[in-house]
């Protein structure tokens, strides 16, 4: 999630102060002229009790950790059978672990699009080029880019590069003269964004997701649970096998726009009667930092084969942010003011994460001994929009042609890390 975008959030709590004077004023003949324009009626949720929701919130805490728990045996099952060959003679190398993260950014994930693309370039024989992920999640625009990334082959990563060099004006549509009205379930809706989801997230690509996944290969996504306030992760190899047998795609196209729902903007999303929005609420980037140490994936692997080394670990951060963006003198407005200001905390945000997983491999390092290499490439903090507002194709294009160029230069991961964070 960008924040420049979902500081609309902010303008909807100051309309909300005049709720109840609204409501006094308004007559019925009113309230049923907003019923024939589309802005109503609102939808109702069912009351529950806030004792039974506490304990819905055990339950799914238990069944997350379950399911973690399963998804991660099926990955080191993988890892291990290719060690396994490896010790055999039937492969070269020992197996690497290669996590790909893709962060929130709203239209600026055109510039993880490109750079995808542009790391296919990356000869085989470097020891930078594109590996075959064995972990990729995404938050967002994270999202909408990582089922593509976890395919992973040109064709593929061409989808998503233009879906994004190539935003429509219905993606994101205001909703009419009284967008701002309280009850609104959003100031936005997108059709044109839900017409693309249909249009490239098909039964043959969840087909193909759940086969390239089969064997323990794993990709998960984020969204924020508002009912639970707290994060859910997603797993879409598991969703996709759902669809598959199901014959229904409805479910995996609202986990993906919960994801990328930025809140108040977009329409929020009800998944097993609960409602959720964009993942960047709880998380911009997802990593596994909420599992506690025995449970993260070195301190199992040593569980589970105490006499194995435990595999190398590479994590490929994409940011599709700036971590300092160009400086500018701020207009004397509450807009402009909250905006910036939220754009500034959701940096800060993702760079106390980025601190949190290099911490982590630290730990996993002088505890167990792991290789852990952590990578990490941002938009570059001198980068400048070249045209004002958000959907713009001809920033998206130029975000797409950065991330294309950058991708192909193995030396943009260089030391990003280092240079990002020394403030």
């Amino acid at each position: 999630m960008r924040t420049r975008t979902a500081v609309v959030v902010l303008f909807a709590a100051a309309i909300g102060a005049c709720r109840r004077g609204l409501a006094r004023m308004a007559s019925s003949a009113f309230a049923g002229g907003l019923a024939l324009a589309g802005y109503g009626p609102f939808p109702k949720r069912d009351p529950i009790a806030q004792l039974d929701l506490l304990k819905l919130r055990r339950e799914e805490a238990e069944r997350n950790t379950t399911a973690r728990r399963r998804v991660l045996g099926r990955l080191l099952e993988r890892t291990k059978s290719e060690y396994d060959r490896y010790t055999a003679g039937a492969q070269k190398q020992p197996p690497v672990l290669d996590v790909l993260i893709v962060s929130g950014g709203g239209d600026w994930g055109a510039f993880g699009a490109g750079f995808l693309k542009g790391w296919h370039k990356v000869p085989a024989q470097h020891p930078l080029a594109k590996p075959e992920f064995d972990i990729v999640t995404g938050v967002s625009t994270g999202t909408l880019i990582a089922p593509f990334a976890f395919l992973g082959d040109e064709p593929t990563i061409g989808q998503i590069v233009t879906l994004y060099r190539n935003p429509e004006a219905d993606w994101v549509k205001q909703r009419g003269m009284l967008y701002f009205l309280p009850g609104n379930i959003s100031f936005s809706e997108v059709p044109g964004l839900e017409r693309e989801m249909r249009r490239y997230v098909t039964m043959e690509m969840v087909r193909r997701i759940a086969k390239a996944g089969a064997d323990g290969r794993m990709l998960v996504v984020n969204a924020t649970n508002l009912d639970a306030a707290g994060p859910r992760v997603f797993d879409l190899v598991e969703e996709a096998q759902r669809a598959v047998d199901s014959g229904e795609l409805e479910r995996i196209h609202n986990i993906m726009l919960a994801s990328a729902g930025i809140p108040g903007a977009f329409p929020f999303r009800i998944i097993d009667q609960e409602l959720y929005v964009d993942g960047g609420v709880t998380g911009n980037i997802l990593y596994g930092g909420r599992a506690e140490e025995e449970d993260a994936l070195p301190a199992v692997w040593q569980r589970t084969y105490p006499d194995v080394p435990i595999p190398k670990i590479r994590f490929w951060i994409i940011f599709n942010n700036q971590f300092r963006p160009v400086p500018y003198v701020t207009p004397p407005k509450w807009m402009a003011v909250v905006q910036r200001s939220l754009e500034t905390a959701t940096r800060a945000s993702t760079a106390t994460a980025v601190k949190h997983l290099v911490a982590l491999a630290e730990i996993a390092r002088l505890k167990r001994n792991a290789d852990v290499e952590i990578r990490i490439v941002p938009i570059p903090g001198d980068w400048c929009p070249p045209a004002p507002g958000v959907f713009v194709k001809e920033t998206m294009s130029n975000l797409a042609d950065l991330g294309e160029r950058m991708g192909a230069n193995p030396a943009s991961w260089g030391d990003q890390l280092t240079r990002d964070f020394q403030a």
